[in-house]
């Protein structure tokens, strides 16, 4: 680091902040602040990217060019060794279709695009998704672009001030300015546009500038020894007590805003307190992790992706994340010795010659992606049989839920219903969150008059139900939809939900009560309330002169059925997976008291496809008739499949 030497400070939050990132992906009990170790490497990485550019600067020896070469030769081949090997092992053991998403995940990885990728897809899916092993290089590829921009900003106002103070103050306003805009614009999209606040540049540049302002604050007034030392803990104790922050409230890394700034100006008061000797952050351990960080970084997720194919992290889950990690760390270390350190090397004397490995390295790791995409995912290995999954998505868009008709995080007020137009008025009205969304193509099938569905995915409805994260209106959804339903003109009203999750102790909700919202002291407190709830409202609408149907809930895997099912019939020729009708039974057991208590009411009825789906034992997850998985992810109807079930609504739904 030039004139200050290696900070072992910094380098500790390195080691710290993977080790965060690791912790939350392994879903580790406490972790669920640890997403914000990527918000430390963003602002650790703003930092040294402006002393880099700026002591060039100074020096007149900066070079747009050689910049960038030097961040090649630096990121470059570690990527595309870990590319390489995982096309390798695919090749080895994983089914076409899995290595055709990989090489198209990678080819994004490769040209530092897949923050727009997986913005553009399923978005920032860590707990479940097993084909996603490159969802980690979002952030690379933010990095990547920051470099390529940074520099550019930082040589004009070189150019416009030439050398002097001038020129350090009018470049800390400008990045101060910028940094404020982007925060704005994070914290306006985390309500608005959550994704995008997550995904992209514009919304993430305030962190790597906010390391830009700590540099230039150490320039121009560094902090005599001992308010450093005072500095550096207050940091540090923000960037933990950030983390315990986000964790305590259950926020998720999509849409976390404002909640990111503890962290962001922790991580900026240690930089600026340069206080070297930290006891916790010169640790041997966070050293060395520091040190391995950014392999071990790329290497964790697709571990974690990798054992997810399996069973071992569903039936031993701590063995499975302490193989995960120390995996994580083992290959780190070797891709640090072997691959990082010599391009280390290579850059200290030329950066040029490194970037020019490094260029080799990226070429042929495109170039195997290249191939595999050519090849259909070296296709010539599948024997001849069922291969389902192969165009099994295209026959999924079209009779799903449509996309436009989502209520997904609009305020209440904005919330429409979606009419299924067929024969007359629509006299049936479906509520709930998405396990409402994913009857649709069965009323397409089989409904006689048209259908309004008024549902919002991930808001069940339960009156007085807050969800406790940002950009969420889940209580005024089931206002307005109960509303709905016993207004007039509807005869019957669908209610389903996602059961299974909305009253477990990990659900993130409150009960309004007096204008507050209250936590239940306890998990038989929370599923009592939503019981009483939905008994009321469900007796409003019996009032009303609804005919009222439940769903009660249905099985759900802890993985993706369709690449689950498809990878057993390439490795196996038959499904094995099914889940125990026991989970099942003891997810929703809460929700019972209900159905009992409105046993024999008039006109209400319980809809359960438990008998079609389950034998006394085990559920099965794949139609064998069909030939097609009962699930399109790991709790969804496949759509073809539910629209088969021609009895399920049929004797309670009005004529046209």
């Amino acid at each position: 680091m030039g004139a200050e030497g290696f900070r072992a400070d910094l380098n500790g939050l390195r080691g710290l902040s993977v080790a965060l990132v690791v912790a939350y992906h392994l879903q580790l009990r406490g972790a669920g602040g640890g997403f914000v170790g990527v918000d430390v490497f963003f602002v650790l990485s703003g930092y040294l990217m402006t002393k880099i550019i700026c002591d060039g600067l100074d020096t007149q020896r900066f070079s747009y060019w050689g910049f960038v070469a030097a961040r090649a030769a630096r990121i470059w081949p570690a990527l595309a060794v870990m590319v390489l090997l995982l096309f390798a092992l695919g090749a080895w053991g994983l089914p076409p279709f899995d290595l055709v998403l990989l090489a198209e995940q990678a080819a994004r990885a490769l040209l530092f695009v897949s923050n727009h990728h997986y913005l553009a897809g399923a978005g920032y899916i860590t707990h479940a998704g097993d084909t996603l092993w490159l969802l980690h290089t979002w952030s690379l590829s933010v990095e990547w672009q920051f470099y390529l921009l940074y520099p550019l900003l930082l040589m004009g106002v070189a150019r416009l001030a030439g050398a002097g103070p001038l020129r350090h103050r009018l470049g800390f306003g400008l990045v101060l300015l910028l940094a404020m805009s982007s925060l704005a614009l994070q914290l306006w999209h985390s309500r608005t546009q959550p994704d995008a606040a997550f995904f992209l540049l514009p919304d993430r540049a305030w962190e790597l500038l906010a390391g830009g302002l700590a540099f230039f604050l150490r320039r121009e007034r560094a902090p005599a020894a001992r308010w450093g030392v005072a500095a550096s803990h207050v940091g540090f104790l923000l960037v933990l007590g950030g983390v315990l922050l986000l964790a305590l409230l259950r926020t998720r890394a999509v849409g976390a805003g404002a909640l990111l700034l503890p962290v962001v100006l922790g991580t900026g008061l240690v930089l600026w307190a340069g206080h070297t000797n930290h006891p916790v952050l010169r640790h041997g351990v966070l050293q060395r992790l520091g040190l391995w960080s950014y392999s071990i970084y790329l290497w964790h997720w697709p571990l974690i992706i990798g054992l997810r194919m399996t069973d071992l992290p569903d039936a031993h889950p701590v063995p499975a994340a302490v193989l995960t990690a120390v995996a994580a760390v083992l290959l780190g270390w070797l891709s640090y010795t072997w691959v990082e350190r010599p391009g280390r090397a290579l850059r200290a004397a030329a950066a040029w010659r490194g970037a020019r490995k490094a260029v080799l390295a990226l070429l042929l790791a495109g170039g195997v992606t290249g191939v595999a995409t050519a090849t259909d995912g070296f296709a010539f290995r599948r024997e001849a049989g069922d291969d389902f999954y192969r165009d099994y998505w295209d026959t999924i868009k079209p009779l799903y839920f449509p996309d436009d008709c989502g209520n997904f995080k609009k305020p209440s007020a904005q919330m429409q219903p979606c009419l299924l137009r067929k024969a007359g008025p629509a006299r049936t009205l479906v509520i709930g969150d998405s396990h409402a969304e994913h009857l649709y193509a069965w009323f397409a099938r089989h409904s006689p008059g048209s259908v309004d569905f008024f549902t919002a995915a991930e808001c069940p409805p339960v009156p007085r139900l807050r969800r406790q994260q940002p950009g969420y209106d889940c209580e005024g959804y089931a206002a307005r939809a109960w509303g709905q339903a016993t207004s007039a003109g509807y005869e019957t009203v669908i209610v389903s939900a996602r059961w299974a999750t909305a009253g477990l102790a990990g659900a993130p909700y409150c009960h309004e009560q007096d204008g507050r919202c209250v936590a239940p002291p306890s998990l038989a407190d929370k599923q009592r309330v939503i019981r009483d709830e939905l008994k009321a409202a469900i007796g409003a609408a019996l009032v009303a002169g609804k005919t009222v149907v439940m769903v009660d809930g249905s099985p759900e895997a802890r993985f993706r059925v369709p690449e689950r099912l498809a990878r057993e019939l390439y490795w196996h020729g038959e499904v094995r997976s099914t889940v125990a009708l026991a989970t099942l039974s003891a997810q929703t057991a809460w929700l019972e008291p209900l159905f009992d208590a409105l046993r024999g009411t008039p006109r209400f009825h319980r809809v359960s496809l438990r008998d079609v789906l389950c034998d006394t034992q085990r559920c099965r997850l794949y139609d064998s008739v069909l030939k097609r998985p009962v699930f399109f992810d790991e709790s969804h109807f496949d759509p073809v499949w539910i629209a088969q079930q021609r009895t399920l609504f049929a004797a309670y739904l009005p004529g046209p």
